[in-house]
């Protein structure tokens, strides 16, 4: 039996900004816990990955341009092969689901 996670918990022991601590895995996909502050460097994955914002607000920009801001309790689904970065003002906590295979990155 797996045991619960407290996302108030797991916040409390992230690093820094873009580190991130695993909150668990279902099937071929982890969910992980980040903070976002600054901005994170372009780059792509080859399977989708989900931002679902907890607290603050981040904007994700793609390398076309293009650019959507996200608010607590938004989400957004970045496809595959989409160059693209995270970015915030201040401070915000983000959940993401990615491929276990990407996890490293």
């Amino acid at each position: 039996m797996e045991k619960k996670v407290s996302v108030a918990e797991v916040a409390e022991k992230l690093p820094g900004p873009f580190k991130h601590l695993v909150m668990g895995q279902v099937d071929d996909y982890c969910a992980y816990l980040t903070r976002i502050e600054g901005t994170y460097l372009y780059h792509q994955h080859p399977k989708d990955e989900m931002y679902f914002v907890l607290e603050g607000e981040i904007t994700i920009e793609y390398d076309d341009g293009a650019t959507t801001a996200l608010g607590a309790g938004e989400s957004l689904v970045v496809r595959a092969g989409e160059k693209h970065r995270s970015c915030a003002e201040s401070s915000s906590l983000v959940l993401m689901f990615k491929a276990r295979d990407l996890f490293a990155e």
